[in-house]
């Protein structure tokens, strides 16, 4: 018996973003599957902010379009910003807030009904409740970055973007943020945009690799390996596979 394929989440269609004479995006072409960890990662410059950006609808393609669960954004943009959560790198926290007051806020906005009860929800599931009265200002990196998931989590999105979840984090924090993300796999599509390619291999179920606006490889991790194998490298890792489509040089 035939598997059923699995519902597309996300779907980038020939997307092109110009700026003046710069193409940040080529004609990208990609799908998401509902329940998957997609890992899209790139060298500095290669487009994934600007995918992100188009995606979320804070930027609108030159040409081609993108769904989110079968709606154009742009023409449904109020609609799709409700399916998604979103973690920038640098996620901006109103340091003067305690979590508590952080997430009141933002609970405000979104309309979130039965919003005290969800807030120590989101509080347990990153490990804060203890600092939920605390002063986000004397909060570490760590700290601050558990805050911003809950909050990107607030609304309960049937999509989450993470733009470099663990940088800069220790290793035991950013072991944590990893078992949690991993946790969401098959409850949530999660978008991935990491340059540590063990936290890819270890989290996403395939990879798409961009490289100056183009997508040049897409797989799953083990396969994408596999072909670099079959080219004759010994035991290839997910950074020679990266560095083979960024760069041209196995390593």
């Amino acid at each position: 018996m035939l598997a059923l394929k699995k519902k597309a989440m996300i779907e980038f269609e020939r997307v092109t973003k110009r700026f003046g004479s710069l193409t940040a995006l080529r004609e990208l072409t990609l799908s998401i599957a509902k329940g998957e960890i997609f890992g899209l990662v790139g060298p500095n410059g290669a487009g994934k902010t600007t995918a992100i950006r188009i995606l979320c609808g804070a930027l609108r393609p030159s040409s081609g379009r993108v769904l989110v669960a079968g709606m154009e954004v742009g023409k449904r943009s109020l609609e799709v910003k409700r399916l998604i959560g979103y973690l920038p790198e640098e996620p901006n926290l109103y340091e003067r807030m305690t979590p508590k007051q952080l997430l009141r806020f933002f609970a405000s906005l979104y309309g979130v009904e039965d919003a005290e009860a969800r807030i120590e929800e989101l509080l347990a599931m990153v490990g804060m409740q203890d600092k939920a009265d605390v002063r986000i200002a004397t909060f570490s990196k760590g700290m601050r970055q558990r805050i911003a998931i809950a909050r990107a989590l607030l609304h309960d999105p049937e999509i989450l973007i993470l733009d470099e979840p663990t940088m800069g984090l220790d290793p035991l924090t950013a072991r944590e943020i990893r078992e949690f993300i991993a946790s969401l796999r098959g409850r949530k599509t999660v978008l991935l945009c990491t340059h540590y390619m063990p936290e890819a291999e270890q989290l996403c179920n395939r990879l798409g690799i961009l490289q100056r606006g183009e997508l040049v490889a897409l797989g799953e991790p083990e396969k994408l390996k596999a072909e670099l194998k079959k080219e004759g490298y010994e035991s290839p890792t997910l950074e020679d596979v990266f560095l083979k489509y960024t760069r041209g040089v196995v390593s």
